[in-house]
């Protein structure tokens, strides 16, 4: 025969040989446990076939299924602890090991709190902000129809708590020192009830009519700032804005025209009156933003010079006086009680906690030497702000601002704004910040006081603030 033949060829060749006893009774054992085998195969195939059970896995170890059942790192892994510590699953604890039980009780514990925490924290800001809608709804105030529509314009669908508080006492006429956190808006608290209380009371329009509101600011981008607020809010009134490093004669001309509220800084204001241009005579309404920095700085004999006119002494008919600030230090007080009447409101949403921020704002403080401040800086920026996020960065002076925007390690294209730039190009560049022509504002506390800039990412103080309740 050609070719190979292999042993089994040769098996199947030879004749059988006789079994020996003790051979019989291996193979007929052999093949009792096939014949089980088979049957047990065929009853698994047919409960399949049947839809009993789609498990076709071999069981796993008990350690296992825990392991895989504590994975509670992912979604799905929450997920599935959740279902596991349900009611209709406390069967299941049966399962645990001994040495794992603490474990699954932990596991179980915090997935039902942090559910509970998220749902809780939801509810509570959802109430939070109902209850602030309800209470600053425009239909609880003496607001026109006119007045809201504007407000919408602006995105204000409600009322503030500052401004909830305050507007009672403004539009009735009466002397109110308000302090409350920045970026609570302050500016609309008193802009409001005083544009609604005018616009009741609207005079016949005549050319060159005095101012009846001055608004006094500490700084020439705030005072710009709250008079483009007025103007947002009202078309019936003339509003004008008064400060220094622009045209005197553009200013003489709005003042020919008639003025109804004028915002402006001591400075540019007092010159005007000194020259004899401008009429304070007829005041009904001095407010004075930002009163504890403008006094801090020295202003308050110039305050005193532009208003002394405008009072007399213990008189009931004495312009209403409003008082607005972050922080209002005991001695603020005292200077400000010599312009105000005998009884005046109060509203202070601060009391005695040190944070003057919006409580929505986050404080972190970092310890480091001096002569590491622009590398932690700029550190800083690249990990809260990133590339396309904006940051303003706090100096103390002119000086360290100047030197800070030019540090290499600021990588972001940074620009300065201090008093000693030209109010223009000041102007200039707080718009180019607003449009994020560029991405990170070096200023002076002083220059930047007050500001409202909407979307700012992360605000950096780089010196220790030098008063205590700053």
């Amino acid at each position: 025969m050609p070719g190979k033949l292999l042993w089994g060829d040769i098996m199947e060749l030879e004749a059988p040989l006789e079994e020996s006893e003790s051979q019989k009774k291996e193979r007929q054992k052999s093949d009792r446990r096939k014949s089980r085998h088979h049957y047990e195969s065929d009853e698994k195939t047919e409960t399949r076939e049947n839809g009993v059970t789609d498990d076709l896995d071999a069981p796993k170890p008990k350690k296992a299924k825990m392991r895989e059942k504590l994975n509670g790192d992912t979604e799905e892994g929450l997920s599935r602890l959740s279902d596991e510590f349900s009611p209709s699953h406390k069967s299941r604890r049966k399962d645990v090991p001994n040495g794992d039980v603490d474990t699954y009780e932990r596991r179980s514990k915090r997935v039902s709190s942090l559910e509970n925490s998220t749902y809780k924290s939801s509810d509570k800001v959802e109430e939070t902000l109902t209850r602030e809608q309800k209470e600053g709804a425009f239909s609880n105030f003496s607001i026109s129809e006119e007045t809201i529509k504007l407000l919408k314009g602006r995105g204000v669908t409600y009322l503030f708590p500052i401004q909830v508080k305050t507007f009672g006492p403004v539009y009735e006429g009466k002397d109110l020192i308000a302090q409350a956190r920045t970026g609570t808006g302050k500016t609309f608290s008193f802009a409001i009830p005083l544009i609604e209380r005018l616009q009741r009371n609207q005079e016949t329009v005549k050319k060159s009519r005095s101012p009846k509101v001055l608004v006094l600011a500490p700084t020439r981008e705030l005072a710009n700032q709250v008079a483009k607020d007025f103007k947002d809010i009202t078309r019936k009134l003339s509003v004008a804005c008064f400060y220094g490093g622009t045209s005197y004669q553009s200013q003489i001309n709005q003042i020919r025209n008639g003025i109804d509220i004028l915002v402006g800084t001591p400075g540019r204001i007092k010159d005007h009156l000194q020259s004899g241009r401008l009429d304070l005579s007829k005041l009904r309404h001095v407010v004075l933003d930002e009163v504890d920095q403008m006094l801090d700085l020295g202003f308050a004999e110039q305050v005193e010079d532009i208003i002394h006119e405008s009072y007399k002494t213990d008189s009931e008919d004495n312009p209403q006086t409003l008082l607005f600030s972050a922080t209002c230090p005991q001695w603020v007080y005292k200077v400000a009680k010599k312009y105000m009447k005998s009884r005046y409101e109060q509203v202070d949403l601060v009391g005695k906690m040190t944070q003057k921020a919006a409580t929505t704002v986050e404080h972190l403080a970092i310890q480091c030497h001096w002569s590491q401040r622009p590398a932690v800086i700029g550190d800083v920026l690249q990990v809260y702000s990133g590339s396309e996020g904006r940051a303003i960065i706090f100096c103390e002076t002119k000086k360290n601002v100047t030197e800070m925007a030019m540090n290499p390690h600021i990588k972001q294209n940074a620009q300065c704004l201090h008093g000693d730039i030209a109010q223009s190009q000041r102007e200039i560049t707080l718009k180019g910040f607003r449009e994020g022509s560029f991405k990170v504002l070096v200023a002076t506390n002083v220059a930047a006081r007050g500001l409202d800039i909407p979307e700012v990412d992360l605000v950096i103080q780089s010196s220790p603030p030098q008063v205590g309740n700053g």
